[in-house]
This record gives structure tokens, sequence and C-alpha cells, in this order.
């Protein structure tokens, strides 16, 4: 065989190598066709350890504060969800003033709306199965928009009655207790000697029964106005103690 004649397409190298190696040219040449086909690296992939292409994949590694962190949000997002469920819970629906009404004006239906609250003790209400009870009726005050309606806001009688009179009592701090009263609370209106008046030679005072219908409050000139239903007999006399700053007013707690 011609061991010396070179091998077409093979490296010079390799020509001048291959009969040390003991093979033919047609041996070389076959063994060069198939590196070519198979591309290059598969004779590394061939040879590599099978092995290693069956290992399990590295460990994740475990972080102790993100797991913690994680564990918190779940609590606390449980703990925010049970208060708003007790919070909607709690709740109850009361009647409100849709609209300003004034004292004396007959309610209708578009007046009057639902809104929900906390219960407290402390508020006077109307529950919202009541709002149809209340169309009908008048104001016994002013109710403005938006405020929660009392009972005692509501009246089925005129206002002012037959034979009553409504009467204006601007009262000081010293004047009056220092609790307010009530829409509708029974209230006592005293006479109150003059100014520089001998006490020995005053006359007894006089006491005058009249009912809160309106409260206002005036806090720059230290006043609170009292909107009262007298005996249409003593409004004369009430109004002239009132102009005069002879009267004062007490009420018993209910």
């Amino acid at each position: 065989m011609g061991y010396g004649l070179p091998v077409s397409g093979l490296p010079d190298p390799l020509c001048d190598l291959h009969p040390q190696w003991g093979l033919g040219p047609t041996d070389v040449a076959a063994a060069l066709f198939a590196v070519r086909r198979k591309g290059p690296g598969m004779s590394a992939q061939r040879s590599a350890d099978p092995a290693a292409a069956l290992a399990p994949p590295p460990k994740l590694r475990r972080r102790p504060l993100l797991v913690a962190l994680g564990v918190l949000l779940i609590v606390v997002s449980a703990l925010v969800a049970w208060y708003v469920v007790g919070l909607v819970k709690d709740t109850v629906q009361v009647v409100a003033a849709l609209n300003p009404i004034p004292r004396g004006t007959v309610i209708a239906q578009a007046d009057l709306t639902t809104v929900e609250i906390r219960p407290d003790p402390l508020l006077h209400t109307v529950p919202a199965a009541g709002l149809d009870g209340l169309v009908g009726q008048r104001a016994a005050a002013d109710i403005p928009a938006g405020v929660i309606v009392a009972p005692e806001a509501v009246t089925a009688d005129l206002l002012p009655a037959a034979g009553q009179a409504i009467v204006g009592v601007a009262l000081t701090a010293s004047q009056r207790p220092a609790t307010p009263p009530r829409h509708g609370q029974p209230i006592t209106l005293v006479s109150t000697p003059r100014a520089n008046e001998d006490t020995a030679l005053a006359t007894e005072p006089t006491e005058i029964a009249a009912i809160v219908v309106a409260i206002t409050e005036y806090p720059e000139q230290n006043l609170t106005v009292l909107d009262v239903t007298v005996p249409k007999s003593d409004a004369a006399a009430v109004a002239a103690l009132v102009a005069t700053g002879r009267v004062a007013a007490y009420w018993d707690a209910e």
C-alpha cells in the first residue's frame, strides 16, 4: 500500500503521522469524515461521564428571615381582615336627614335617609325600620342635612301648640347649668332681682315652666339661646325678663 501518498483533504501533520498509527489513508480519511460529520465538541460529549448528565440540580438555599417575614405578613393580613369584618358586623342602620328640615316643617320621605354607625349609648337615634313612622310628622327643631335624627327632634304636634308661645331665652354661663339641655326637655325659668336691688325688699322669684324646642350656641358671646315653649299667658313676662337680663334657668336630670 502506498503510505507515502498524500491523502486529499487531510492536514499535512496528519498525513505525516498516519503511517506511525498503523492506519492506511482510507482509514484516516474515514475517521476525519466522521469527526467533521458529528461537529465540534461531540467527541468531548461522548467521552463525558454519563453520571454527570443525571446529576440532581443544586439545592436552593433557604432564607429563614424571608420565611419569617412571609409568615408575619400572613398573620397581619388575617388580623386586619378580622378587624374589618368586626367593624361591619357591629354597625347598625339609623335614620339621618338627607335635606335640611326647618323647625315646624312636615317631614317628607325625600328628606330622610339611612346611615350605618357603631352603636353608642350616648346617641339618641331612630332605627332604620322607624323611618316610615317619621314621615308626616313635624320637625320640633331645625334639623341640618347630614345629622342623625333624634326621636325628640320630631313631633306630631304643631309648634307651638294651642295655648303656647315660643320665646327665645338668652343665657350666659352664670344663668344656666353647665350641662346643656336636650331638645324636648322640660326646664324652669326663674326671675332674678334687678341690679343693685335690695334682696330684702325683692319679691319672691317667679318660676315658669317651659320646654326646649331648639338650642343655639354663640361661643364668641358666651351665650346659649334656648327657644322654649311657654304658656301664652306667660310669654310677655318671660320676654320682658329676657330683655332686661333678669332670668335664669335650671333643669332636672332625666
